[in-house]
């Protein structure tokens, strides 16, 4: 008889920190739904409530601090670089598992595992796969994004150029750290090519990555998981609100955001918090600031509003708020140089403009607020384009199953 699929994740978080936590976390109660056995290593605490009495899923969380929050700096420097504690975890883990039905999954390991985790997986011939939520594979920023110059950055991972562009949001150091950081990941441990699969989460960010990733390792595009609810299509039409969700800070082109609805007087409704935020209050004195959101309050703001901008100076890697957006029926306005336009269609289901160029983004928020037909129009093409094909856990998971098996002799 075949033997059953055992599934390790690896995640840095063991609660909902953003993006890749979320598809995470998703994944592993998806997969222990569909009675796959689901280990759920992580460093960071809390465990998420929800997790805590899935069946078939067993979460270990070592209780340790996030990098960039320990109270200690040496410290944190060092277990950044190697992480002996969750090292040691992962070794734990494994030693129990069969290599013939097993996989290990890693979304996250750069705020907390460190590369060491990842290299004890390969050293004892486990099958590793990664979901590729950002660029930490070959960029030591992870976002191909100079700070200092706000940005896109064109420079080769671990080039000369790369090395001595002070690119780092907080100082170059910092910088240098993280360089040293992609260096033995890269250079000494060689992580990437060890890698047995990778999963894209864009087509657009995957086009970024290809270049830097090893030939011969396959990748597949996996769907993430979102757990939308089908309450019908907005009114965009009706509405007047332009929305923008997400952190407040600069690579999030929040500030040009703001500066678009100064230079038009729309009204405006801002989700989120961050560094950014006394300035884009005094920028737009009128416009209303809610603070971080849950999903039911999200979505009655989708629901009331003409359109979703989504304004990032970086790539962004997907831009999920775009697909809600998108499956609310909200036309979304996006840059023309991100992932977000794998999701939205020009003139189908919302609009581009030009990447961080105030006059392009007016000229299209202007374009709608004037146009109801046409803002109801992209809003109902979204609504029916999205709910024809679903992104539902059941499709992320059955998805996953299938490049896990390719790489087990597994029945699952």
């Amino acid at each position: 008889m075949t033997p059953p699929l055992d599934i390790v994740i690896l995640n840095d978080h063991a609660s909902l920190t953003g993006g890749s936590a979320a598809v995470a976390l998703a994944s592993a109660r998806g997969l222990a739904a569909r009675s796959v056995s689901v280990t759920l290593l992580t460093c960071v605490g809390p465990v998420a409530p929800e997790l805590r009495t899935v069946p078939n899923l067993e979460v270990i969380c070592l209780e340790q601090e996030e990098i960039a929050k320990a109270s200690s700096r040496l410290g944190a420097f060092a277990s950044g670089l190697r992480n002996s504690r969750a090292v040691e975890a992962v070794r734990s883990v494994l030693r129990s598992k069969r290599r013939d039905r097993t996989v290990i999954h890693v979304h996250s390991w750069t705020k907390a595992f460190s590369p060491f985790a990842l290299d004890a997986v390969c050293e004892m011939g486990f099958p590793l796969v990664m979901t590729l939520h950002d660029y930490f594979i070959t960029c030591p920023s992870g976002g191909f994004y100079d700070h200092g110059a706000n940005e896109l950055c064109q420079r080769t991972p671990l080039s000369l150029g790369c090395i001595t562009c002070n690119c780092d949001r907080r100082h170059y150091a910092h910088k240098l750290w993280r360089t040293a950081r992609t260096a033995i990941q890269n250079r000494i441990l060689h992580v990437p090519r060890r890698i047995a699969h990778y999963v894209g989460v864009s087509h657009f960010s995957l086009n970024v990555l290809r270049p830097h990733l090893p030939a011969g390792v396959p990748v597949t595009m996996v769907r993430n998981p979102l757990e939308s609810v089908d309450g019908g299509p907005a009114s965009p039409s009706q509405n007047r609100n332009f929305l923008f969700i997400g952190r407040f800070e600069e690579e999030k082109g929040v500030r040009l955001f703001a500066e678009a609805i100064r230079a038009t007087g729309l009204p405006a409704v801002f989700i989120g918090d961050g560094s950014l935020a006394p300035e884009l209050k005094r920028l737009c004195p009128s416009a209303q600031f809610t603070g971080w959101l849950g999903a039911g309050q999200i979505r009655a703001h989708l629901a009331a509003a003409r359109a979703l901008v989504f304004p990032p100076l970086w790539y962004e890697t997907l831009g999920l708020v775009v697909v809600e957006a998108v499956a609310a029926g909200v036309p979304a306005l996006v840059s023309d140089r991100c992932a977000a336009t794998d999701v939205v269609q020009d003139g189908v289901n919302g609009l581009h403009f030009a990447h961080g160029d105030l006059g392009s983004l007016s000229e299209k928020m202007r374009l709608l607020a004037d146009d109801s037909a046409l803002a109801g129009r992209l809003g109902r093409q979204g609504y029916a384009g999205y709910w024809a094909d679903p992104w539902t856990v059941d499709r992320h998971v059955e998805e996953l199953l299938g490049v896990y098996r390719k790489l087990t002799r597994t029945a699952a």
